[in-house]
Order: C-alpha cells, then structure tokens, then sequence
C-alpha cells in the first residue's frame, strides 16, 4: 500500500499500470515514504527505490541473482510450448550477460569489454556526425517531424546495424526486432502474445546465424565479427552465446538510446531558454545528458532473484523472491540528488545516476551511448533552432512499458539555421 497524499489514505500501487509506467515518478515518492522496499501485488515483486539499497544489491550477485526466469531466459506456465518453438525455428536461450552471473558473466564481458573502450568510440566522432547530418539531411526542410522515429530511432538503430555488421536495408526488419526483445521483457504478456514474440526473435536468430557464419569464412571489421573470433585463453563462444549477446545488444543499444534521445528533445522543446543556453555554451551538454538519463531514466530498472533469505532495508525478503532494483526511483533519491524533480543541467552528481545499471552489470555500452546522444544534441543545434512541440501535448505519446521508458511519438517544430 502507498499513501496518497491529497486523500490521506493509502492505496495500492501497481507498476503494471500503464498510466503508472508512461509517468512513474509520483509513484516512486509515494512508494518512498513507506519504506525501503514495496511489495506490489499486482505482479509478486518486490520494488526497490533506494539509492543505497540499490547499489549494495546490485553489487551483491551471490545474493541477487540475475538468473530471474523473467527475462530472455524465461519461465512461465507455457514455457514448453515458448521452447519448442525456439527449438524449431531458433535456438534456445542461454544465460549471458544481463541474465548471468559470475563466472559466466564475467567471461562474457571480457570479451565484449574489448569492444566498447575510450579509444573506440573516440575514434568515431566522426562517423558519427556523419550519421547524424545524414538523418537530419532528410528533415531539414520540412520544418517539423516526428523526432522520435525520423531521428531518434534512425540514428541509433543505424549506428548499431553498422557496428555489429547488419546492412542498413534491413532497417525495418532491425526495428522490429529489437523491439520485439523489449516487448519480450513486459511480465504483462499473455501466451498467444510470447508465441508470436518469440517468432519474431527466431526471425532475428536466423538472421545472425548467416552472418555468423559469413564472418567465420571472410572477417570484417564489425563488433559481431569480433565476437565471433573472440576469445579468452583459448575459449571463445557458442552461436547461442553470440546470437543472446546480440540480442542483448540490439535493444540496450537502440532502444535505450531512442528513450533517451526522445526524452532530451522532449526536454529542449518544453524548457524555454535551454536551447539557446546549451547552444551558446556546447561545453554544457554532456552534463544535460547526465541530467536527461537521471531524471528520464530510458532502462527503470531490473530484476533480480534473492538466492537465500535476507533483507533489504531492514525489510526481510524470501528466498527466490523476485526483486525489481528501480533504478529510476533510485535516480531521483532525495538524500542523493537534493530536489530530484528538479532538471538542472549543472548539477554536479548528475553522472552518479543509474541509468546505465551500477555493479558488474554495467551497462558495457555506456561510453558509445553517451557519445551518440551528445553529438545528436551537439550537430541538431548547430543545424536547427527554435524546436518547439509542433502540435502542443497531442503531439506526444509515453510508452507503456513495465521498464522502458520514454516518449513513442514527439512531433517537433523547428527552423533549420
């Protein structure tokens, strides 16, 4: 139960709520003021939204576990029929990554750790400007646009195809998919609706098996080419570690990056005098990108499986309880970032945010996310002004997402320069 403030009663929060999960942050402070942990009934969770609490359990593996059962590597009631499916038109999936823990995790990120270093996306600056000009080329002389597909959407989504070694063309076909691996996380999913996810994901197995096999006979230089030759003392991976790591990949780096990219628009269109501010002052708008993934965190958060009895906050929890660590509550905790609600492009810990995970689940991305969303904002304000909402608040949608979050519609006025 939660307290509603106006009534002065307490009511139940549901983050299955899609009103609640377009717009969470009213939720979270309510949640807040009843304790380190929320039970919420309507899914068995147990919701974190401390700053602390979320830390010292993501930190923890050998108490919280990402080995879930909720996400890629899942159970469910029709978990059989979801399996024979994978089993007839894909591959099964294994632990990797964000659903592993060390040992596994750790092999794995050794070596895709090699992939996304300073140099690496230093390196890239001006590809990515390329990137960039190019989708704004497409726009510039319309005036207005839906920000969030034609821009938002595109430049991640292209960015990623060319780096892990899928053509362009295809991009259709690489939206899709990629959002099929989101929808496959919501916990709102019925069975008929995880049959034909799953479907749509073995479309996308199929797809990298060609390429896999493609880059063991003739290599290129591409990220899935180098995870496809990588290897630590002697070992490298299985296809089904290549093709989840993959999958991993296609929504943690453009739909997370399209959240945030939307979010920072959405931000600029609606607050006046922020555009000229960063547009006079370039140095300012790493740290706005900090501010933006704090308090619009694209990822809300995660799960984790308690593997013994413990506690959290004081609060005792279960063995095999399902724990939701709620990084975008934990990103507007009072007691680390004073007036959380408020957006402030100089504050001075906005990096300390969890909008890229914190532990060994660190987003590995992070770097190449960060160097996208600056040079969109950098290269969009040295080529447009006066972005504004074309058609107010009807313009705009927010997803319903149990955790992406962002907005899925955001038509943008603008004059080019």
């Amino acid at each position: 139960m939660a307290i509603d403030k106006e009534q002065g009663v307490t009511r139940d929060i549901s983050f299955n709520d899609p009103d609640i999960q377009r717009c969470p942050f009213a939720a979270y402070e309510e949640i807040r003021a009843q304790g380190p942990v929320y039970y919420d009934k309507s899914n068995g969770f147990h919701i974190v939204t401390g700053y602390d609490d979320i830390r010292k359990a993501a930190m923890d593996t050998a108490t919280f576990s990402s080995v879930t059962g909720q996400l890629l590597v899942k159970t469910a009631p029709y978990q059989e029929r979801i399996d024979a499916i994978y089993r007839d038109k894909g591959y099964l999936p294994v632990t990797a990554l964000v659903v592993a823990d060390p040992p596994i995790h750790s092999f794995h990120r050794s070596l895709v750790d090699k992939v996304f270093t300073v140099s690496s996306v230093k390196r890239m600056e001006e590809y990515l400007s390329g990137v960039v000009d190019e989708m704004v080329d497409q726009i510039i002389d319309l005036g207005a646009t839906d920000f969030y597909y034609d821009l938002a959407v595109k430049i991640p989504n292209h960015v990623l195809s060319d780096q892990i070694g899928l053509p362009r063309e295809r991009f259709a076909d690489f939206k899709r998919w990629a959002d099929a691996i989101v929808q496959e996380a919501d916990p709102n999913n019925g069975e008929e609706r995880q049959v034909e996810i799953t479907h749509t994901i073995c479309e996308l197995q199929q797809f990298l098996v060609e390429r896999i096999e493609e880059y063991r006979a003739t290599p290129r230089h591409c990220i899935l080419n180098d995870l496809v030759h990588a290897e630590v003392d002697g070992k490298g991976l299985s296809i089904e570690e290549i093709i989840q790591i993959v999958e991993q990949m296609l929504p943690a780096g453009s739909d997370t990056t399209v959240g945030a990219l939307a979010s920072a628009l959405h931000r600029i269109a609606t607050t006046p005098g922020l555009e000229d501010e960063l547009r006079a002052d370039p140095s300012l708008i790493a740290n706005f990108i900090e501010e933006v993934l704090r308090t619009a965190t694209p990822v809300q958060g995660l799960w984790r499986r308690a593997t013994r009895d413990t506690e959290i906050g004081g609060v005792p929890i279960a063995k095999d309880s399902i724990i939701v660590l709620r990084f975008g509550a934990g990103n507007r905790d009072p007691d680390v970032f004073p007036d959380p609600d408020r957006f402030d492009i100089r504050r001075t810990n906005a990096r300390r945010h969890f909008a890229f995970g914190v532990g060994p689940h660190f987003c590995v991305g992070n770097l190449l996310a960060r160097g996208e969303l600056r040079v969109t904002i950098d290269r969009l304000l040295q080529r447009v002004k006066n972005l504004r909402l074309a058609r107010g608040k009807d313009g705009v949608e927010w997803q319903a997402h149990f955790f992406a979050f962002g907005p899925s519609r955001l038509e943008i006025a603008f004059d080019p320069l």
